[in-house]
């Protein structure tokens, strides 16, 4: 696994390698092929000139499995066992979010919100570091096949991401056509 971080305000795209990384978000080098991500003058580049930063680089691997390919008998898992695990992961790591956000969970009036946007934002500041916690957890385990560990680390992007773009918009009046800003505070308790 070689997890890269795009550090630009801005999607990073690689034509002759056919990738785009959005802003801010991470992406897993190795689903390119090793060799040819390491061999390539626009990656050396990126770094170069701090487009990217480096995660986390594992020692070679030699699969040619995508992250998108299901696990194959060599991970020792079927399908069916591979999805109750993930969902398993998945139920556990949000109800582990859900404890770190009781401001949210409680909040269901404009000026509760209001009041708490400074505990919100140290919560916040938690989340992040707990994303950041269990995506080193998860590079260190040794008892997860590629193909979980490849999931679970793009399950903690997503909810990252909603995360990130959730908290955003806290605090700030938005009128829709299908709610304001307590539709998207709302949103946020439901992580």
């Amino acid at each position: 696994m070689w997890m890269v971080k795009n550090t630009l305000r801005a999607t990073l795209t690689f034509r002759g390698l056919d990738l785009s990384i959005p802003a801010g978000a991470t992406y897993d080098l190795d689903a390119l092929g090793r060799e040819r991500a390491e061999s390539s003058n626009q990656v050396l580049v990126a770094f170069e000139e701090g487009y990217l930063e480096n995660v986390h680089k594992a020692a070679r691997v030699e699969s040619d499995r995508l992250p998108t390919q299901a696990p194959t008998a060599s991970d020792g898992l079927t399908g069916a066992e591979f999805e109750a695990r993930m969902k398993e992961f998945q139920r556990q790591f949000v109800s582990e979010l859900k404890t770190h956000i009781p401001a949210l969970a409680v909040s269901s009036n404009e000026s509760a919100m209001t009041k708490d946007v400074k505990a919100l934002v140290d919560e916040f500041k938690l989340l992040r570091e707990h994303f950041e916690l269990e995506r080193n957890k998860l590079a260190r385990a040794g008892d997860l096949s590629d193909a979980e560990v490849r999931a679970r680390m793009a399950f903690l992007e997503e909810k990252e991401n909603e995360l990130v773009k959730n908290f955003e918009r806290v605090g700030r009046r938005v009128e829709t056509k299908d709610g304001d800003v307590m539709g998207k505070a709302d949103m946020l308790s439901n992580l």
